[in-house]
């Protein structure tokens, strides 16, 4: 991951609804956006839906019933996907992971030589699959929505010193603001220092939030339409919350700024501008005493402060003043 800086993954997942054409346009998209990364899910239907399970469930609002097999292979990534998928990160320069679901997904991968592997929060207690995954030596991100913390603890003990990030999660989709619990990510830091966050929350506040609370990994699942049918597509970022999220992610650490009560050598070249001074609002003879009839606070300035209006107030002019004139002493 890069130091001192948020990775963000636009979570491409499922959204592509089974159609090449969808991923490979949300890959560029999420690049122009300014991900740092887009993540693909891959698994083998039957290991989400059981062949012979044929009760049918309507997720889609415009496909018809079918069931969870039916459904998780019509979504799936196709093996002659992922060369495609490859090339075209390849070609705009974007990091390319994959949620991996199984062994046998896993192998298919190996071969497109992916920039790291996810392994999802459903998949944080099959410690096999993970030594699988540690096998290929790659950057490993783990989601922990749903998981107990000994559930968290002994996964961290398998990948001991590896090179992995700790994501906190919550396995609501999508996930009301009130139950996306920050604090938790930071309690994660007590387990493994390097988190992130994996949102599914409908607005990229949540993800704002993250960042500012030092989240160096976030994982946004990203659409071409919120509206759009499918499960996912109203807790994902299209692309003009995308690009918020990134361009927030490259400015949040400026804001802070060094603390420092004094303004800055640039601010103070705007105090003559910006402060005012005390000016003759009319003819003003000598020894005629100031009053709030005869002279005004106005800008610029390059004369007195306005801080010494009231000191002024029913004293003499020592001068003879025009109107509009500085009042210099």
């Amino acid at each position: 991951m890069i130091k001192n800086s948020c990775y963000i993954i636009a979570e491409i997942g499922i959204n592509h609804n089974g159609k090449l054409k969808i991923a490979l346009d949300l890959i560029k998209k999420a690049k122009k956006a300014g991900a740092s990364a887009v993540k693909f899910q891959i698994y083998s239907p039957e290991t989400l839906g059981k062949k012979n399970d044929h009760r049918k469930i309507k997720i889609f609002r415009k496909h018809p019933p079918e069931t969870r097999y039916q459904m998780w292979r019509r979504l799936s990534v196709k093996q002659n996907w992922l060369g495609k998928i490859k090339k075209q990160c390849e070609k705009i320069k974007i990091d390319l992971g994959f949620s991996v679901f199984d062994e046998e997904s896993l192998k298919k991968i190996k071969s497109i030589n992916p920039n790291f592997i996810k392994v999802a929060s459903s998949d944080l207690t099959d410690h096999y699959l993970i030594k699988k995954i540690i096998k290929c030596k790659k950057k490993i991100i783990i989601s922990t929505g749903m998981s107990l913390k000994k559930e968290i603890l002994n996964t961290v003990k398998i990948l001991s010193k590896k090179n992995f990030v700790l994501l906190h999660c919550v396995s609501l989709y999508p996930t009301e603001y009130k139950k996306v619990n920050l604090n938790r990510m930071i309690k994660l830091k007590k387990i493994h220092k390097h988190v992130g966050f994996s949102d599914h929350s409908k607005k990229p506040y949540a993800c704002l939030k993250a960042i500012d609370l030092g989240a160096e990994v976030l994982e946004k699942h990203f659409t071409f339409n919120k509206d759009a049918d499918g499960p996912d597509h109203k807790g994902s970022a299209n692309f003009d919350e995308l690009k918020l999220i990134c361009d927030y992610s490259k400015i949040h650490s400026q804001l802070m700024g060094d603390g420092k009560i004094e303004p800055s050598r640039l601010e103070k070249k705007n105090r003559f501008n910006a402060r005012k001074s005390i000016w003759a609002k009319k003819n003003i003879d000598k020894n005629e005493f100031f009053s709030i009839d005869n002279i005004e606070k106005t800008r610029p300035g390059i004369g007195i402060g306005v801080e010494k209006f009231e000191k002024i107030l029913n004293t003499k002019s020592k001068f003879n003043l025009k109107k509009g004139e500085l009042i210099k002493i």
